[in-house]
């Protein structure tokens, strides 16, 4: 009999990747991270994130989260 996921297992399969992609932050930014991803708004939260992290470290961050998404 084959696996059986349930909607919330997604979730929580995405909130793994979420929090080992900002390990390293301290704990406020961590909290400030999961907010915008969590009412993710498309460009205004990329801005958001730019304006928490930076530019760079911004852009980092969604490449590792979409690059460990397809694996």
């Amino acid at each position: 009999m084959g696996a059986v996921f349930r909607p919330k297992d997604f979730a929580r399969g995405r909130r793994k990747i979420i929090d080992n992609a900002i390990k390293d932050f301290a704990p406020d930014t961590k909290d400030n991270i999961i907010k915008v991803l969590d009412s993710w708004k498309g460009k205004e939260s990329e801005e958001k994130l730019s304006e928490i992290l930076g530019e760079d470290k911004a852009q980092e961050l969604l490449k590792n989260i979409k690059s460990k998404q397809k694996k």
